[in-house]
């Protein structure tokens, strides 16, 4: 199988990779079967590091109304900042490569897509200024959020 019919293959279904990859095995081709596996593994992981980004961007996003709209907060915002949490801690726990490193290193980029939806979400017009101070670890991912707390 070349490196393309694998990728495609990865691509449409994970059940057919492993069944081809087992088919490998059964036939002794160890060399194939493995670079099913490594195609395999890194489309897994590429799909474990998108949607980490997607709840980091979804709590930040929340953060940061929480901070700069505190008159509309909600249990809808704690429950979304606390399942964010939790979604992107089983992908911690799931993905060696998804670790606090990751996280760093996407920062930067996943809070400028948080800003841009907490400018719609909030009804910021693109053409105001909104320039939130960068959110840090403790807020995304230790501070606790409730309704009755004052700031």
């Amino acid at each position: 199988m070349t490196s393309t019919q694998w990728q495609n293959l990865v691509s449409e279904s994970y059940y057919e990779t492993i069944t081809s990859i087992e088919e490998r095995i059964k036939k002794y081709d160890y060399s194939e079967a493995l670079i099913g596996l490594e195609y395999l593994y890194q489309n897994m992981a590429k799909k474990d590091k998108r949607e980490f980004r997607t709840f980091l961007v979804l709590v930040m996003m929340h953060v940061l109304k929480w901070k700069y709209q505190p008159e509309k907060r909600s249990n809808s915002w704690v429950r979304t900042i606390r399942n964010g949490r939790k979604e992107m801690q089983i992908i911690f726990e799931d993905t060696p490569s998804v670790n606090k490193n990751y996280a760093e290193e996407v920062w930067n980029n996943c809070f400028e897509s948080a800003i841009d939806d907490a400018k719609y979400e909030m009804g910021i017009s693109k053409k105001n200024n909104f320039n939130p101070e960068v959110l840090t670890w403790e807020e995304v991912f230790e501070k606790e959020y409730y309704l009755d707390e004052e700031d």
